[in-house]
């Protein structure tokens, strides 16, 4: 079993061991979202050095919070989700994260890295992150501002074997972030599907970058 472990750069101790209690990201409240592409070989590399700059960032001017890192069921792709002080905190995470620092810090495990500003717009259900859950989460962006919200979701809290969601507004409102949660694969497919989901998110795109299943594999509570 790995044990925590101690970044030799700032002494900064970190335990890489996966798990961690449920986090939530309130209402209204703002959220660095990165999405980093990696070789399925290396996604626990990835996370492990994702693990350490989170821990880095709640230290620093980002004055991070709560964090959750979820991995895609293919391997190639981790999602990391850090509670920030509004555009202040991620000005100085960007910075942080950009590719010269990460790599001057042996970091470069990512193929790629995109990294951008979200509102929490609403929790809906039972929303949260929880390593221990047993559910299908999908990660879903959508490249146009949130359409009716309302409608979102009712549609969300109508669907069967649903379990919670937490709904995400672009900085600039240019995109719209659903982390939703259903009991198993099918239950996310039909809703999805569905003419009132469909009427409300537009048609299903195609899996890739912006619509893959993935489960957490870390997180970090605030004050932790």
């Amino acid at each position: 079993m790995s044990r925590p472990h101690e970044d030799r750069e700032r002494h900064t101790l970190v335990d890489h061991r996966p798990g961690g209690s449920p986090v939530a990201f309130s209402a209204e409240s703002w959220v660095a979202v990165g999405v980093a592409g990696v070789k399925a070989e290396r996604t626990d590399a990835c996370l492990s050095a994702y693990e350490t700059l989170v821990e880095k960032a709640r230290t620093s001017n980002a004055h991070a919070g709560p964090a959750a890192l979820l991995a895609s069921g293919d391997g190639r792709r981790v999602v990391i989700l850090l509670g920030v002080a509004g555009h202040e905190g991620f000005r100085h995470l960007a910075a942080a994260w950009d590719d010269h620092h990460r790599v001057a810090q042996h970091r470069d495990i990512a193929e790629a890295l995109s990294l951008a500003l979200y509102e929490v717009v609403a929790n809906v259900g039972s929303a949260g992150v929880d390593p221990a859950a047993h559910d299908v989460t999908q990660y879903e962006r959508i490249d146009k501002p949130l359409p009716r919200a309302s409608e979102v979701f009712t549609a969300l809290r109508r669907a069967p074997d649903f379990r919670g969601a937490t709904v995400l507004r672009k900085d600039g409102a240019t995109a719209t972030l659903i982390l939703s949660s259903f009991a198993h694969a099918a239950a996310y497919e039909s809703f999805r599907a569905s003419d009132e989901a469909v009427a409300v998110l537009g048609p299903v795109g195609q899996p890739g970058d912006t619509n893959f299943p993935v489960h957490a594999r870390k997180t970090i509570a605030a004050g932790n």
